[in-house]
């Protein structure tokens, strides 16, 4: 039986600034940190805080963004 904490461990906290360049890899088309602390505000997407430290799973979040996409009309 495979914990919880091992599973974990696969996965990375990274802070603000890496996880905007994570998920939006083109710096032409990337939100601004503003965003992403408004975002984090609204609790539209998922962070962990330790202490003052803000951190944030890449993969939580893109599926928190993806289940938000309002889908365009045809």
């Amino acid at each position: 039986m495979q914990s919880t904490l091992a599973t974990s461990k696969t996965r990375q906290l990274i802070n603000a600034g890496g996880l905007l360049k994570t998920l939006f890899p083109n710096e032409e088309s990337r939100p601004s940190l503003r965003w992403l602390r408004a975002k984090q505000k609204d609790r539209t997407i998922p962070f962990v805080k330790l202490g003052r430290l803000v951190f944030f799973d890449p993969h939580e979040v893109n599926k928190a963004l993806e289940h938000r996409t309002v889908k365009a009309r045809q």
